[in-house]
């Protein structure tokens, strides 16, 4: 039986469980039979597990170690990244990952619209069973903000049971998508029917402009506090930034701004110095992930009652279709496996899910258009998902 408080719970409790689960998935990626699953997909896990278990918290209903998580580690972690990013790699990786992403999203809608249809989905919940198909829609085009858009707009929020259950589903099912497009690049390149992979970033034709300095890279504390520095300038900046031009009817989400800067201030010859800024970016990424482990909450699922089993074949119905949709044509116009895999992790669970994979994979060059196509799942997933409610709406 799962106990119904966490055995851990408070916040520096939390985060030291949460540090030494990065840690120890570090470890064990670089070990045996786990460094084939990777340390992305054990922390994963691993988060999933003591989450479960009680041993912390579960992530979905935030607090002050999971809420500035998403608020603030993960961009900092996409600009840290980003300093090391080949601009010239996006000519080749761009084109190819955009219309990825939208065979995804057509994947997506498709799906939704089927699994509405085969399941008992309308006659459990009546009338919401549009809205809930929007607010599916949405966040399987670009990412959670889109499903609570939806969900808002048509007070999904305001029935309780349906409104957790959904969003406790939807965590779950994206957690699991999460582990499979780490799997999936590996398991295609070996039919023979995708494409074959680039080359490493390193290896582009088209050359860094900060390739040509040759002065030796910080060490000691500078190698740390300086792109940590960069970092939370970059970050609070963008914040204020985004709040300024909200102010004035601009919408620009900060994610956008930090992504911006973060190219800016990697064109400087200079920054090829930080070379630990890497390093610290992916230590970010899997406390994020471990985060991401912590969102499923199966306990929530069990109060859910006849409803979650039916949620579940209907997210499965979405996610099989979505990848009919995508593997299969991408596969027909022989695009790179990491490619398809990156483009339905942006769908799936949005920019950030996307650029973890591109990191995970080592694609330095496959990093900025996942955040890109991210941000574009970001901006029209929303219209997807009200697109999809009036679609049920009409057809009835």
């Amino acid at each position: 039986m799962i106990p119904a408080t966490a055995l851990i719970s408070t916040p520096l409790g939390v985060l030291t469980v949460l540090v030494v689960i990065v840690a120890l998935a570090d470890a064990l990626g670089r070990t045996g039979l786990f460094r084939k699953l990777g340390a992305a997909m054990i922390v994963i896990v691993l988060g999933a597990l003591l989450a479960n278990l009680r041993v912390i918290p579960p992530a979905a209903s935030g607090g002050p170690v999971y809420d500035p998580v998403f608020t603030y580690v993960i961009p900092a972690a996409i600009f840290l990244v980003l300093l090391d990013v080949n601009l010239g790699a996006l000519k080749r990786a761009g084109a190819p990952m955009i219309g990825a992403f939208f065979l995804g999203a057509l994947g997506t809608f498709l799906g939704v619209w089927i699994a509405n249809a085969v399941t008992p989905i309308a006659g459990m919940i009546g009338a919401a069973h549009a809205p809930l198909a929007g607010m599916f829609t949405g966040t399987y085009t670009g990412g959670g903000a889109n499903f609570n858009a939806v969900a808002l707009a048509y007070d999904i929020t305001r029935d309780g049971g349906l409104y957790t259950a959904a969003t406790v589903v939807d965590n779950v099912m994206t957690d699991v998508w999460i582990i499979v497009t780490l799997a999936l690049p590996a398991l295609l390149l070996k039919s023979g029917w995708f494409g074959r992979p680039g080359r490493p970033a390193a290896q582009v034709a088209d050359q860094h402009p900060r390739d040509d300095y040759t002065r030796p890279p910080l060490t000691g504390t500078l190698a740390i506090a300086v792109p940590l520095a960069l970092t939370a300038l970059a970050v609070w900046l963008s914040g204020l930034l985004s709040a300024w031009l909200g102010a004035r009817g601009i919408t620009v989400p900060s994610i956008l701004i930090v992504t911006t800067l973060a190219l800016i201030v990697a064109q400087v010859p200079a920054v090829a110095r930080l070379a630990q800024a890497n390093t610290l970016g992916l230590w970010g990424i899997y406390l994020f992930l471990a985060v991401v482990g912590a969102n499923a909450d199966l306990a929530a699922l069990v109060a859910a009652g006849s409803l979650t089993p039916v949620l579940f074949a209907y997210v499965g119905i979405v996610f099989a279709v979505h990848a009919t949709v995508l593997f299969g044509i991408g596969g027909l116009l022989k695009l790179e496996p990491v490619v398809l895999a990156v483009a339905s992790s942006a769908n799936i669970g949005g920019s950030a899910t996307a650029f973890v994979l591109a990191e995970a994979e080592g694609r330095q060059d496959l990093v900025l258009p996942a955040i890109l196509i991210g941000s574009i799942g970001n901006a029209v997933g929303t219209y997807a998902g009200f697109a999809m409610v009036a679609l049920l709406a009409a057809t009835g």
